[in-house]
């Protein structure tokens, strides 16, 4: 089994398993359901820092989208990207589990040396994420974790989210 196949089984299994929970219990995560959170080192991946939406569909699914910028040795890019995350229902404080694509766009200033996390050209990629998430009932946000390419060479990097959630 390939790593994108294991990663969309746990991914399916999340759903589905989160998908029997009681309705009534639910988390912090139905009472303030749209969010943004600044992504340090990887979110989306790769990046320095990044900005994303957020918007909890359910309370064991959040899909989410961003952009931010890295730059190194006269290489910038610009990274875009959407997925969504996998929680256990119920629990404010719980372990994710993710699938993302983002699309980088590389450009060159100056003598560009190397590459910059994998990607010398601009491209896209599939990426999974591992890690936690607690969220607030006054709508702060923490979240730490691994992202890891699957794409051959680029490789991962941990992250770590803060962020804001509230009802609409």
């Amino acid at each position: 089994m390939s790593a994108l196949q294991r990663v969309l089984s746990v991914v399916v299994a999340v759903v589905v398993l989160g998908s029997f929970q009681e309705s009534s219990a639910q988390s912090n995560r139905m009472t303030d359901r749209l969010g943004f959170h600044v992504g340090l080192l990887g979110d989306p991946f790769p990046t320095v820092v990044g900005i994303n939406a957020n918007y909890n569909v359910l309370d064991f699914l959040r899909a989410s989208a961003g952009y931010g910028t890295v730059t190194s040795e006269g290489l910038t890019a610009s990274t875009f990207g959407f997925g969504v995350r996998g929680m256990i229902p119920d629990w404010n404080f719980t372990p994710v589990v993710g699938l993302s694509w983002a699309t980088v766009s590389v450009t060159v200033s100056g003598v560009a040396i190397g590459d910059l996390y994998g990607f010398t050209v601009s491209g896209s990629h599939l990426y999974a994420t591992f890690g936690f998430d607690w969220q607030t009932g006054a709508g702060f946000n923490l979240g730490a974790g691994y992202n890891l390419s699957l794409k051959p060479k680029v490789g991962g990097l941990p992250y770590v989210n803060l962020g804001y959630y509230f009802a609409i």
